[in-house]
């Protein structure tokens, strides 16, 4: 519940003037009474919540009244519909904040970090929502806490609280089952246990085909978290996460067999104090990222594989205004390297592993200078040490901010570095992209980030309006200007396919969102400039970032009615995606050699989708609740360009021309039981 200055004087009013109120004066005691008090309050009744310090949070449970994807409500596929957070298409990965890439976000379980997130070819994520109880997502620096990213963060929250009774849900979709349990285990000691497989090869294989390619899926994952608190100070928790996909894509077009097997595996422990004055939180942590990427055809065959795992300590401390902190991670890496058999390719498949050190400490105050207005300033200091290689950097951030309860205003100020880079020859969903670290021939990237914020409640905090204004200019950027064909073909070195630059985004978001009532949702439209400047001998100039959409146009509804009915609905409207247009192909030696013309020159057609919902659910005996929800992927059935394909025709010559999602229309059942 929200409230307002107005509540509060009648809460005091009605404490201090109660019937049994009284003060002493003059030897003799009086009182009086009063006939009514009225408390007024607002229910707010959105699933999205705007903390104080930039960072909204959302509510995991009201997820499964919107639309779902073969019965998955996936929240990094809700985050999409957030403004300033770019709506991909389908087989594309990642989450693309405020014209940042992919790599410049951070994206944690209760902070601790996970470098592929993606399942089924990017259309859902690895995170089961039934596990966690909120998302927390911030898009851009807060302050010093932040880490050492240029973009946002994402953050799945799961409960902290001991469980006193067994409960839990599961559903069962058409291509996947997933379930939760929360256990007490004991006295101050509960766990809970998700688990999620699928099935989509059993029931759906003349479906899995793209293109004419036949495609073969599967993936399952496991998330574990048990909370251990002593007393009301002292909180131990422990979490566990494990997901593995496996893809086959046969192209009988060219006798190709391509296969793709990635997944995560991560363990960390946190200690939590807070005595009301003074919080503390020390985590120790694990994570870990594999891809193993094949392509097998008539005489030869291709092995990619890549990975990063990190080792890290970190601690924080908030007493009053003041937030202090260290952290130390160290990044074993392992760079793509090409192994083979057959073809032209002269590589030796030798690359050698990156290990790093990075480290951080930072310090922030908040100070109060005037009613409902703080000031907070801090810095992030860094160090990175990569075989001899040294890089430091001292980040200043700055944050001004008004808060009365009904206005919310800020602008902040930010210098960030990072010292990782993800690259590679596409973005399509699969794990063709790979992490590298800073090193001699590969300085850190920075960014310089201002941003300003406005929002209030309009018509008794039944509506929020909000606008956001950004604008960050990048340095040290890199681009990938290679292909799959570079395997095949040529002598395969990682330092020849990068090319370095800067970058700029700039834009602004406004926002409508209706809090309270039967009806919520959100209405928003988005604009991104997202361009990059490269100085390279047949790339030379600055061009539109693969993934920018410079308009796109939101719109979330749900609709719950006081009966077993409920309906969910959601617009997306964009631009359509840069690419880089071939002029023509060639086929000299037995080798493909493709003619491309400018740079990110062409553009996809816009896109534009319409999803809609519909919950009926029945409660039987108490808590219990069961439920099946109906979803309409793409109601209109448009068929939104997702890439272009080079094809072989019969006549020796190539044909050019887009691809879209295998089925215009994707509809989706589901069963639900909580308990």
């Amino acid at each position: 519940m929200r409230t307002n200055g107005l509540t509060y004087v009648a809460l005091s009013s009605l404490l201090v003037l109660s019937p049994s109120a009284f003060a002493q004066e003059d030897g003799s005691t009086w009182s009086f009474s009063l006939d009514s008090v009225t408390v007024r309050g607002y229910r707010y009744r959105s699933p999205l919540r705007n903390v104080a310090d930039g960072v909204t949070l959302w509510d995991m449970g009201s997820m499964g009244l919107l639309p779902q994807i073969l019965g998955n409500a996936d929240p990094m596929h809700y985050t999409q519909m957030l403004p300033g957070i770019q709506t991909n298409s389908e087989y594309r990965s990642g989450i693309n904040i405020e014209g940042c890439d992919n790599q410049h976000n951070t994206i944690s379980i209760f902070g601790t970090p996970i470098y592929n997130v993606n399942h089924l070819l990017g259309f859902f994520s690895a995170f089961n929502t039934g596990h966690f109880s909120s998302m927390s997502i911030a898009k851009g620096t807060v302050s010093a806490c932040s880490p050492n990213r240029l973009g946002g963060q994402l953050d799945m929250l799961p409960p902290t609280a001991v469980a006193d009774t067994v409960s839990g849900s599961f559903s069962v979709g058409l291509i996947a089952s997933q379930g939760t349990v929360m256990l007490p285990v004991a006295r101050n000691t509960s766990l809970n246990v998700s688990l999620r497989g699928s099935y989509v090869n059993l029931l759906y294989s003349q479906w899995m085909k793209a293109d004419g390619q036949q495609v073969e899926y599967s993936f399952y994952d496991a998330n574990l978290s048990l909370v251990h608190r002593p007393n009301d100070r002292h909180a131990l928790l422990f979490h566990f996460y494990s997901g593995s996909d496996k893809a086959i894509f046969e192209e009988g077009q060219y006798l190709a067999d391509m296969e793709a097997r990635w997944g995560n595996t991560m363990g960390a422990v946190h200690w939590l104090y807070d005595d009301g004055q003074m919080a503390a939180h020390t985590s120790a942590y694990i994570t870990a990222y594999s891809n193993k990427f094949s392509l097998a055809m008539q005489d030869m065959s291709f092995r990619l594989p890549s990975g990063i795992a990190d080792f890290a300590l970190r601690s924080s401390l908030s007493w009053k205004g003041w937030e202090t902190g260290a952290e130390a991670v160290w990044h074993d890496i392992r760079p793509q390297a090409l192994e083979h058999r057959g073809g032209f390719n002269m590589a030796d498949g030798d690359v050698d592993p990156m290990r790093a050190l990075e480290t951080s400490l930072y310090g922030n105050y908040t100070y109060p200078v005037a009613a409902h207005t703080s000031l907070s300033g801090g810095l992030r200091g860094s160090l990175f040490v990569q075989n001899g290689t040294v890089y430091g950097a001292i980040d200043p951030s700055l944050r001004v901010l008004f808060d009365n309860s009904l206005w919310q205003l800020s602008a902040t100020y930010a210098l960030r570095h990072q010292y990782l880079f993800q690259t590679g020859f596409s973005d399509s969903g699969l794990p063709t992209e790979f992490w590298i670290s800073a090193d001699k021939a590969v300085r850190p990237q920075y960014a310089h980030e201002v941003s300003l914020s406005a929002g209030t409640f309009l018509f008794n905090h039944g509506y929020r309006v909000s606008a956001d204004l950004f604008y960050r200019r990048l340095y040290h950027q890199l681009g990938y200007r290679g292909s799959v064909l570079d395997y095949v073909n040529s002598v395969y070195d990682i330092n020849s396919c990068l090319m370095h630059g800067n970058g700029e985004n700039y834009g602004f978001s406004v926002m409508l969102n209706k809090c309270s009532g039967p009806l919520t949702g959100w209405l928003h439209y988005t604009y991104t400039h997202a361009r990059r400047s490269f100085d390279e001998t047949g790339r030379s100039g600055t061009y539109p970032a693969s993934h920018e959409r410079p308009h796109e146009l939101n719109a979330v509804a749900t609709y719950t009615l006081p009966s077993h009915w409920s309906f969910g609905g959601s617009l997306v409207c964009a631009s359509g995606t840069p690419f880089t247009a071939a002029q023509a192909v060639y086929v000299l030696n037995n080798n493909v050699v493709v003619k491309y013309g400018d740079y990110n020159a062409a553009r996809f057609s816009p896109y534009i989708r319409l999803d809609l919902s519909a919950n009926y659910r029945w409660a039987v005996r108490g808590r219990r609740e069961q439920g099946v929800n109906l979803s309409l992927y793409n109601v209109t059935s448009r068929e939104n360009e997702l890439f272009y394909y080079l094809r072989k025709r019969d006549d020796g010559s190539f044909a050019y021309r887009p691809v879209t999602f295998v089925l215009r229309v994707l509809p989706s059942v589901s069963y639900y039981c909580k308990f």
